[in-house]
């Protein structure tokens, strides 16, 4: 038995600590609020600027137990050439302008899905998420399938999307946004740890893995000895 356990436990961590390559994601063209479980922040506490202003950044503040920090603005109109109001939306988004990122963290917590209002999105807006400081992945604009179009188009449905990344279970700890150019637009940010229901549901599967691995070792030894 002990050595089942063991093997168990292997399975176990071998799953978690590849877990990040497994990352779910899914979108929703033209919706405003996603699936993840838990509510949004839409930025509604924070000054906006004056457009077309592109400062003073939001500075450090925390919301919904996400903490924001880095070089993000907060607006609620658009203006030409810098940032741009996401489709259908009214009221404060974030804006990251080119060359800046904001950096979001979760009050020390490890989460398994994070999602946002993705507007105007273009190929070149990058969502990288990292666990103890060490980035298990990154995902682009480009790297958004059909119906999404990266094109940058400010009205279109299928540029303006929900996005939802799945990790499954808890994968990472930070979330940086970043563009190289204008911008980085987004709101309705959510994130969640997975529920009671989704571990025990890979729990067993786990065990089920090592149970069958557990089997076929003692048969094979068996079949050994005869």
């Amino acid at each position: 038995m002990s050595r089942l356990l063991i093997l168990l436990s292997a399975v176990l961590l071998f799953s978690l600590g590849s877990s990040a390559q497994a990352v779910v994601i899914t979108v929703d063209p033209g919706a405003q609020i996603g699936a993840v479980s838990g509510g949004v922040y839409n930025f509604s506490g924070q000054g906006a600027v004056v457009a077309p202003g592109t400062g003073p950044a939001a500075g450090s503040f925390s919301a919904n137990g996400v903490s924001y920090s880095g070089g993000g603005i907060i607006a609620n109109t658009s203006a030409v050439n810098l940032y741009a109001m996401p489709a259908g939306y009214s009221g404060n988004y974030m804006a990251v302008l080119g060359g800046q990122q904001e950096t979001l963290t979760f009050g020390g917590r490890t989460m398994g899905s994070f999602g946002l209002y993705w507007g105007s999105i273009d190929s070149y807006n990058n969502v990288q998420f990292l666990l103890n400081g060490k980035v298990v992945e990154t995902v682009s604009g480009s790297s958004l399938s059909a119906p999404i179009a990266a094109s940058g188009n400010q009205s279109a449905s299928n540029s303006n999307a929900y996005v939802t990344f799945n990790f499954g279970i808890p994968s990472f700890d930070e979330v940086i946004l970043a563009s190289p150019d204008n911008s980085f637009e987004f709101t309705n940010v959510a994130a969640a740890v997975p529920e009671p229901a989704t571990w025990a549901l890979m729990i067993l599967g786990f065990l089920g893995l090592g149970f069958m691995s557990y089997a076929r070792s003692h048969r094979n030894a068996a079949l050994r000895v005869v």
